[in-house]
């Protein structure tokens, strides 16, 4: 009792922690700078306990010190982090009504995903009406390298950000189709890239299937993907038609991205093969 008594205490602690870290955010936000007395105020802290948070936020680059006025201010890397949510809110706006017309026009469950720290989460999706559906859920992250709409993104990534992946995934066997070495994932996002999509032949989940389409940003460096997931036996029956409209889709989408002004990392000219 007493261990599970001090680990409850630790974690209140520990998210007392970070009510106050995010207390700090807000406030510096509505400051130009401020020192550790006048936030320890604001804020009812210890000058010693200001003084711990101001520097875990000077370590992770979030806030840095005047020299001069021994002042702290937040630095752009809080707008750098802004512009990313603000873009994806955005993207999701955008994406929503070619996502409904893409699952009107197929009848299965499609998907909006995008590559985050190393994996691939979706946020949108719209259910397939059929009783046999296959359904992901938004905010759940998947593996990259075993899913359509993952591998539909790295192949139109920087190259650094495709060699980074690959230098640290540690593939996993989720079917007898998944792809378990690093050389095969790399020649798999070559053959993506020469044909402008990707596929999912059940490398995640062995009866589930899909098409996926890269959403290239204002540079053509993909910063989404568009998919449509099925059974094995309907996607066998359908998969030029469902590759051909997940395609269209996510050009529909590229299009409102750069009528809208939403920037992300990108370009235009096609990517180079990878070394």
């Amino acid at each position: 009792m007493r261990n599970e008594s001090e680990a409850t205490s630790r974690e209140e602690r520990g998210l007392g922690s970070v009510a106050n870290a995010l207390r700090l955010l807000e406030t510096m936000a509505r400051v130009p700078q401020a020192g550790v007395s006048e936030l320890a105020r604001a804020l009812h802290l210890s000058k010693a306990s200001m003084d711990r948070l101001l520097s875990t936020f000077t370590r992770a680059g979030f806030a840095e010190q005047d020299p001069a006025t021994r002042k702290y201010r937040l630095t752009v890397k809080i707008v750098a982090l802004a512009e990313s949510v603000r873009s994806r809110i955005g993207l999701v706006e955008i994406a929503r009504p070619h996502l409904t017309g893409l699952a009107e026009q197929v009848h299965e469950a499609v998907n909006l995903g995008v590559y985050l720290d190393g994996g691939m989460v979706y946020l949108d999706s719209i259910p397939s009406r059929h009783t046999f559906q296959i359904e992901a859920r938004p905010g759940v992250m998947l593996p990259a390298y075993c899913t359509g709409a993952g591998k539909a993104i790295l192949a139109f990534s920087r190259p650094e950000v495709v060699e980074s992946y690959l230098a640290g995934v540690a593939p996993v066997a989720h079917t007898r189709f998944t792809l378990t070495s690093v050389s095969l994932i790399r020649e798999e996002l070559e053959s993506i890239r020469r044909a402008g999509f990707a596929e999912d032949k059940g490398e995640l989940l062995e009866e589930a299937c899909c098409a996926a389409a890269p959403v290239p940003g204002p540079d053509g460096y993909a910063v989404a993907a568009l998919s449509v997931t099925a059974p094995r036996s309907r996607y066998s029956v359908r998969r030029a038609e469902l590759i051909s409209a997940v395609t269209a889709a996510a050009e529909r989408v590229t299009a409102g991205i750069a009528a809208a002004g939403i920037t992300a990392p990108g370009r235009t000219n096609p990517a180079p093969p990878l070394s």
